[in-house]
């Protein structure tokens, strides 16, 4: 047996007489837009619905703290989503300039959960 799925830009009409409607309009939606990255700061955002955890355990210290420097790789916090753990991981080396969720909070999709600021060289601290 052999299955084939491809995807097209056209839709079929729906069933029946009566067009469909939408299920809520724009402005019905209460989504606000989010605010660009302020002075350079890179955004974290939740890349999905869950419950935000910044320790692997309650007992154990935090992934990550304001002002400590990250990987790209490195472990920022954990999302419980269905009761799998999902590590939200930095994509860029960076420093930690603020931490927006509390512990056990839960988020949405897209909402911003940490910023960073890009390491462009090394930092003048560090000479």
């Amino acid at each position: 047996m052999r299955v084939t799925v491809r995807r097209s830009d056209d839709r079929p009409a729906p069933v029946g007489g009566a067009p469909s409607a939408p299920l809520a309009s724009p402005e019905e939606l209460d989504l606000a837009p989010v605010p660009p990255a302020s002075n350079g700061l890179v955004r974290v955002e939740s890349p999905m619905v869950g419950t935000f955890y910044r320790a692997p355990q309650p007992d154990a210290p935090p992934f990550v703290e304001i002002g400590d420097a990250v990987g790209p790789g490195q472990t920022l916090c954990i999302l419980e989503a269905m009761k799998l753990m999902n590590e939200v991981k930095a994509e860029r080396e960076g420093i930690v300039r603020s931490i927006h969720v509390d512990n056990a909070q839960p988020v949405e999709f897209g909402q911003l959960l940490f910023e960073l600021e890009p390491i462009a060289g090394v930092p003048l601290d560090g000479v």
